[in-house]
């Protein structure tokens, strides 16, 4: 039972850890996918309001990458952590604000002056941590790169926006604190077809602010503590499923113990479950199989020993008249015997060829058939007067069998068909099929392949009752089957294999 509960609790671990991975996974990617949404629409609004301003401001100094420096500052609301500002070669000039985690954006060097900046109001910081030029690193540009062109000519100043294509992102100079996909997007900012500088704008992720953190975190605890409950409602449903199995194996192993020991009528253990029920509809057939197999059993000892000891008690009856002088030994007196004495060897050799044909050991050797000898081989066994009363169909003739076995069921039925008829027997022979016909009824509720039956109730008790239990072997054996109907009047017997 040990082995079954860790069995059945991995199971369901597996199970478990399995759901909660894909509720994870989709979790963690929803999550990713709503930063990503969300530094976007900052960036986004960020470049417009950007965009709105410089156009305001283009009738004063728009050459002026001072003035334009102001507008960065100003455009930025409090959801933009923090903007690295580039000279035309990319070398950051200065950074003001935080990275997205809310540390202090380095710098490589002190910023030249240029001026004061408390012209303008605006809540980004000047980034004043120095870092040496060899603490900045190449990484690839992640994120989308806008190029704003101012364009004079003479009094007139116009501006344009447009996206660079995929292939001209740019490789950017970023410190450890600063990840290439922390930059929201970034502006190359150009006056008359010379670039000015380039600035990257880095965004607060939402976990940032403490209602929307909150509001993930309340998300996510759930999740985490799913975990243990699932772990102990894992534990409890193996532990309940392993003792109704235990209770069902159990008694199964009970059931199969009552009938290896010979007795019927099993007590099987009561279940809810489909799959236990086939189980136990299959072991209770096995029980009445076993009970209808019992009683055949005692009814083939009766039959054998009554179809045996018949021609026994003849002989006997012939030897002891002979012996005390009642009977004259006559010629006719030793044909009665040996009549007699080839009854008893003929049932005998039926009785041996059926047990033959159950072996596990025997087999069929199977391969095509001359239709002709075959048939001529059958024949053999009958009378020419008997032969004169079987009419044969073999125009769609075409057998493949093993010749010998085959050859016993047609005797057999050709026999039996003999025997209940006086008219003529039918013998049709198709392609690995056969039929065989002849007049009379067939008997109701008889198994007429089980052994010591007969056949149809005008055959009498002629017959030795095992010609058509030695059939069906023999259609076993050749993986066919074997039917017998009534069908006008007729009993029929059809081979297919």
């Amino acid at each position: 039972m040990r082995k079954q509960f860790v069995r059945l609790f991995l199971s369901f671990v597996l199970v478990l850890a399995v759901v909660l991975g894909i509720q994870g996974i989709v979790v963690f990617a929803s999550l990713q996918n709503q930063r990503a949404s969300w530094t976007e629409s900052v960036f986004q609004e960020y470049l417009d309001t950007f965009t709105a301003n410089l156009k305001a401001g283009l009738s004063s100094t728009p050459s002026s990458f001072f003035a334009i420096e102001q507008l960065l500052l100003v455009s930025a609301d409090d959801r933009v952590s923090g903007l690295y500002i580039r000279n035309p070669d990319g070398t950051v000039a200065v950074a003001y604000g935080n990275t997205s985690s809310g540390n202090s954006l380095p710098i490589p060097r002190p910023r030249p002056s240029e001026g004061p900046m408390t012209t303008m109001h605006h809540d980004l910081p000047m980034a004043e941590e120095a870092i040496g030029d060899q603490g900045f690193t190449s990484s690839e540009m992640h994120s989308d790169v806008y190029v704003v062109k101012i364009l004079q000519s003479g009094s007139v100043t116009s501006l344009m926006v447009s996206k660079q294509s995929e292939r001209q992102k740019q490789t950017v100079l970023l410190p450890p604190q600063v990840k290439a996909n922390d930059i929201a997007g970034s502006l190359v900012i150009m006056y008359n077809n010379e670039v000015l500088g380039m600035v990257d704008v880095l965004t607060y992720t939402p976990f940032t602010y403490k209602n929307t953190g909150r509001l993930f975190k309340g998300l996510l605890y759930p999740f985490l503590w799913a975990m243990p409950f699932a772990f102990i409602i894992a534990l409890l449903m193996a532990a309940s499923v392993s003792r109704r199995s235990q209770r069902y194996t159990s008694g199964i192993q009970a059931a199969l113990q009552h009938l290896s020991s010979g007795e019927n009528g099993v007590e099987l253990p009561s279940t809810k479950i489909d799959e236990q029920k086939v189980i136990n509809a299959s072991i209770q057939q096995l029980d009445e199989n076993l009970l209808l197999n019992k009683v055949s059993r005692q009814a083939w000892l009766r039959s054998i020993s009554h179809d045996l000891n018949t021609p026994v008690a003849s002989m006997k009856l012939l030897l002891d008249g002979m012996s005390d002088g009642v009977f004259p030994v006559t010629e006719q007196m030793l044909r009665n015997l040996k009549r007699e004495n080839d009854t008893l060897s003929d049932r005998i050799a039926l009785v041996s060829l059926y047990a033959n044909l159950q072996s596990p050991d025997t087999k069929a050797t199977q391969s095509e058939l001359d239709v002709a000898s075959f048939i001529q081989q059958v024949f053999d066994a009958f009378s020419d007067e008997q032969k004169d009363r079987i009419y044969i169909d073999a125009d769609d003739a075409r057998l493949i069998a093993d010749q010998k076995l085959l050859s016993y069921a047609c005797k057999a039925l050709l026999s039996n068909a003999l025997q209940a008829s006086d008219e003529s027997v039918g013998w049709a022979i198709g392609e690995n099929c056969m039929t065989f016909t002849n007049t009379g009824h067939l008997a109701e509720g008889i198994d007429f392949f089980e052994p010591w039956t007969k056949g149809d109730s005008s055959r009498g008790t002629a017959g030795s009752g095992l010609g058509l239990p030695i059939v069906k072997q023999v259609m076993r054996l050749h993986q066919g089957t074997a039917i017998i109907e009534e069908r006008e009047g007729n009993v029929i017997v059809s081979l297919r294999w």
